[in-house]
């Protein structure tokens, strides 16, 4: 009952969201990565008007599951941050990764929390579909997935995570700010990783985190990272190999 009445809100709500997802783009953006992606599984995931999203996958007998949220404007495979982490744990652990929504380019995070009731969906939906098969998820979210998974969270709760590792989570646009969502209300293990030369705002963020005082969460640098761990993911997969088998 209390999964019917989520799926519900979510229909309801659809009704009056104001701005919508750019799905065209979305759709050149699916046939872009599609035409690239020969080592992974296409699963087409349905909303309840038989519209669709596209998810990755790469199972693994008995592997965690993980689920990849990319960056503002991106997609599930993208070559700077997603596409490195799922090649390198992949071999160890199940993999998934779904397509977000998207804007138009240069659309900044102000637009882009106005569609947040369309990921808060796409994230449940996605959830629900991996544990149901595979048990607890561990989530990692870069940039705007971050911010995606914070209001999916607000809205949901975290009942099918077993922990969450964040990658460049804060980042906003020049002169915007962001509400963060309190980590030490979820009763998992954090991991908060950024880049020595990222944004301010994601520094803010991992300032933020410190305050909060919880020995579920922790921070850690890349040394010469930037926001997308240019030349840096060796570094950034070490931290994430460490981290999820101590786990």
């Amino acid at each position: 009952m209390i999964i019917k009445f989520i799926l519900l809100s979510f229909i309801v709500t659809s009704y009056i969201k104001e701005v919508k997802p750019n799905y065209l783009r979305e759709l050149n953006l699916t046939e872009q990565f599609v035409q690239e992606q020969f080592d992974s599984d296409l699963v087409k995931i349905e909303f309840s008007d038989s519209s669709s999203f596209i998810m990755l996958q790469n199972i693994k007998e008995r592997g965690q599951p993980i689920l990849l949220l990319h960056g503002r404007g991106l997609y599930p495979n993208e070559p700077l941050v997603m596409n490195p982490i799922r090649e390198g744990l992949e071999s160890e652990y199940s993999v998934f990764s779904i397509q977000l929504p998207v804007l138009e380019k240069g659309a900044t995070y102000y637009e882009y929390q106005k569609i947040f009731p369309y990921s808060n969906e796409r994230i449940f939906l996605a959830l629900e579909k991996i544990y149901s098969e595979y048990g607890k998820i561990i989530i990692i979210a870069h940039s705007c997935g971050a911010h995606m998974l914070s209001s999916y969270l607000n809205s949901q709760g975290g009942k099918y995570l077993k922990s969450v590792i964040l990658l460049g989570a804060g980042a906003v646009d020049k002169d915007q700010t962001a509400t963060f969502f309190d980590y030490s209300s979820l009763d998992i293990k954090l991991l908060n990783i950024y880049g020595e030369f990222d944004h301010n705002s994601v520094l803010e963020h991992k300032d933020y985190l410190g305050t909060l005082r919880s020995e579920k969460i922790t921070n850690q640098v890349v040394i010469d990272a930037d926001h997308y761990y240019r030349d840096q993911s060796t570094s950034l997969l070490l931290i994430l190999k460490k981290w999820l088998i101590s786990l």
